[in-house]
């Protein structure tokens, strides 16, 4: 045990006490030094921050004004261009927007809007069951400027819009007698809608007057294909004429007029109705669609304003996008 012990001690280097001291003297050497360059970096780094601080402290006066002068012109420039702005762009456009809303807002636009939706509503429901039965449909508005209509009548008409469905059957609702017998004549009858839902009345005739050529040929070809079956009358025909070359009918007559006139002609064919009733008085009846020179037919001293029942005018009066009157002649 002796023998291993002494082996072991053997491997193990012996440690020279003089080269630890060495060391352990030249490290503290080495910390002192640091310790001291330390020191004299703060001390000087201290003294150069005091000396300097004057200096900044009496240089830094006009830089900061001179900076406040600039902050202060770039702010009168800044208030200028954003008053400018606000002047030029924004007030305009808040008047517009003011001009707008009243606008929009006026009960005469408000009732424009309801009655532009109610056209809508009325094209995608009800009259899309006689739609279905036209062969060219008859549900575009088609202004007079894009069709063939001779120079001198093209201001005195109107564009063509077809009457809704509903419409025509409340007009036809609020006929105070039975109309077996009567004639039909409806003028500017466009591409036949009306006359179409006519036939499914018991008139002896049904007549048509339109001046565009386009919308007569479109007229003819919905007659001729619109289905027998569904007709109480079947005498339909419509005319490429002018409303005063049309003969005015003989017999008892419904006339239908859906704002198809400026003044002027209305006044021509009403006095036109007026001289033939004069000749042989007989019973007349006028359905007026959105037309407000109503006085017309009053001054002629043969029409009278036939009374709607409240009903009736309490449906037209919520769901009719147009105006509705009836004048029948005093006979």
């Amino acid at each position: 045990m002796a023998e291993k012990r002494t082996k072991n001690s053997a491997k193990k280097p012996a440690i020279n006490p003089t080269h630890a001291q060495i060391l352990s003297k030249a490290f503290q050497e080495r910390l002192k030094t640091l310790q001291t360059w330390g020191k004299n970096s703060l001390v000087e780094a201290r003294r150069k921050a005091l000396s300097t601080g004057g200096k900044i402290r009496t240089n830094t006066g006009p830089a900061v004004k001179k900076t406040a002068t600039r902050l202060g012109n770039q702010g009168q420039r800044s208030g200028k261009a954003l008053g400018s702005y606000y002047t030029n762009s924004v007030l305009p456009r808040l008047k517009h927007l003011r001009s707008w809303l009243v606008q929009r807002l006026h009960p005469g636009s408000l009732v424009r809007d309801y009655r532009r939706g109610l056209r809508l509503v009325h094209r995608l429901g009800p009259d899309r069951t006689i739609e279905r039965l036209c062969f060219i449909p008859t549900s575009k508005h088609t202004p007079l400027s894009i069709v063939r209509v001779p120079h001198q009548l093209r201001r005195s008409g109107h564009d063509y819009r077809p009457t809704q469905r509903l419409v025509f059957k409340w007009a036809m609702d609020a006929l105070p007698e039975s109309i077996e017998g009567y004639e039909f004549v409806d003028y500017g009858a466009g591409r036949g809608r009306v006359l179409l839902m006519a036939s499914h009345y018991p008139f002896e005739k049904i007549t048509g007057a339109e001046i565009a050529e386009e919308l007569h040929d479109d007229c003819l070809l919905n007659i001729a294909q619109y289905p027998r079956s569904l007709m109480k009358c079947r005498d339909v025909n419509c005319e490429h004429l002018s409303a005063l070359r049309l003969t005015v009918p003989e017999q008892e007559t419904v006339f239908y007029l859906n704002n198809p006139f400026n003044r002027d002609m209305l006044e021509r064919v009403i006095g036109q109705v007026a001289r033939s009733y004069r000749q042989e008085p007989r019973r007349f009846y006028v359905m007026c669609v959105d037309i407000t020179e109503r006085e017309l037919f009053e001054d002629t001293g043969i029409f009278e304003a036939v009374p709607i029942p409240w009903r009736h005018k309490l449906k037209i009066g919520i769901f009719s996008p147009y105006s509705i009157a009836l004048y029948r002649t005093v006979h």
